[in-house]
């Protein structure tokens, strides 16, 4: 099995899935990362993520402890939080500022942990109401009907591969 690993970004929490943010130094991850804490998500991690394998081929995401339960506000401070201290991680959305992001994206895996992987502006007014619809879909409430490759089908990105419908 694969050591943990820490990773640059930012964690959240939605109910029993978590969502990993990564993108340049600057991209928005911590205003993001706050923008869903204060929609009712639970802070996991602000600047680094440590991601660990476990024996059923997911990956766990939880706090450095020196940095556990703190977020950086620009224009605020550093705040302490109550947060989650480990979660499966279920998605990984990388932060671009590109106007190019496909209406019907591509399946994407994130490269180190395999998970459905996004690509989100995070200036966009839907971002977090995105990401909260993406782990509905890994949590099985909401379905994917169309969106990987563009083909009409039901996905269900986060446990298997797409099935034609």
């Amino acid at each position: 099995m694969k050591a943990a690993s820490f990773l640059h970004g930012s964690c959240a929490a939605w109910e029993n899935g978590a969502v990993l943010l990564t993108g340049l130094s600057g991209s928005g991850k911590s205003d993001l990362l706050l923008r869903l804490v204060d929609a009712g998500f639970d802070l996991v991690a602000d600047d680094q993520v440590v991601i660990s394998p476990t024996t059923h081929a997911e990956y766990i995401a939880s706090p450095p402890p020196t940095l556990a339960g703190l977020i950086e506000v620009r224009g605020l401070g550093i705040l302490r939080l109550p947060y989650r201290e480990a979660i499966p991680l279920r998605l990984h959305v990388a932060l671009d500022f590109s106007p190019q992001t496909p209406r019907l994206p591509p399946e994407t895996r994130h490269e180190q942990t395999g998970v459905w992987s996004l690509t989100l502006d995070p200036r966009r007014a839907g971002a977090v109401a995105i990401i909260r619809a993406a782990l509905r879909c890994a949590s099985g409430t909401y379905e994917l009907m169309t969106g990987i490759d563009g083909d009409t089908i039901i996905c269900h990105p986060f446990s298997s591969r797409p099935q034609s419908g």
